[in-house]
């Protein structure tokens, strides 16, 4: 298993990677001039992106399917509210064969001296033909802004978290959060993401991992291109039972059309 997902994910980033130059390299270590303020963010209000498009599935779920998605940050001085929704869907003419709807709400405050901010989470996902029912996590925690670059940068978030599946046995039980998040402005029109999450209990660990290539067209339009991966160390299927022929790991790679505001 872990040698299929390295056989998709390594071609998949060094595609990415070939696409820049050499100087782009020598500005992603140059330090950051200038900060953004609080009272700058504030006066932006509300920012976001809508996007749809297409996914294609490996994994439990072997299929083409619609995908969309909004995310909006709301900006208040000293503080950043995340509000996001998710779906990837397909249904032929005799059934239903993708079925994905992830809701997420988050609350930041900001500590500017120490580019730190604490933080609460909440995540709604139902996940059809991959074990996760009404999957519901909370977690708050502390985050901090590890490494920053003129062109660059990266967050870090730790914290405890509480998590409920209905799938099965209804599974509920504590866990431990970690995620990170790296940007990159590759150029003044392409920009490069990585968000990486992992949520570690007793029964069940998810591991998720997005990255994404962003090109812009033309004005707030852009093309998106990214893969997307989530691992369960126990997968279950619908009715909560385990079964060897349920694969660890899926992968959604989208190509969207994604319009910024």
């Amino acid at each position: 298993m872990e040698g299929r997902v390295r056989l998709v994910i390594i071609p998949f980033i060094l595609s990415l990677f070939s696409l820049f130059s050499c100087s782009a390299f020598a500005d992603l270590w140059s330090p950051l001039d200038d900060e953004v303020s609080d009272e700058d963010l504030a006066r932006r209000g509300f920012a976001g992106f809508v996007e749809a498009g297409f996914n294609n599935s490996t994994g439990n779920t072997e299929t083409t399917s619609y995908r969309s998605r909004i995310e909006v940050d709301h900006f208040l001085i000293g503080w950043r509210n995340r509000y996001a929704f998710e779906s990837d869907f397909k249904k032929d003419d005799e059934s239903t064969s993708q079925e994905r709807y992830k809701v997420t709400l988050k609350a930041e405050k900001e500590w500017n001296e120490t580019s730190s901010y604490t933080f609460a989470l909440g995540d709604y996902e139902n996940d059809r033909f991959n074990g996760m029912r009404n999957l519901i996590t909370i977690s708050a925690g502390y985050g901090w802004r590890a490494w920053q670059a003129d062109i660059a940068y990266l967050d870090l978030e730790l914290g405890p978290g509480f998590r409920s599946n209905e799938a099965g046995d209804k599974d509920k039980e504590a866990i431990a959060r970690g995620a990170a998040r790296f940007e990159w402005q590759v150029s003044d029109t392409a920009t490069l993401t990585e968000v990486f999450s992992t949520e570690i209990g007793q029964e069940n660990r998810i591991t998720r991992s997005e990255t994404a290539l962003s090109a812009e067209l033309i004005g707030q339009l852009s093309l998106r291109l990214s893969f997307f991966m989530v691992y369960q160390s126990k997968p279950v299927d619908d009715d909560g039972f385990e079964d060897e022929t349920l694969e660890e790991v899926d992968t959604r790679t989208s190509l969207t059309l994604l319009y910024s505001f």
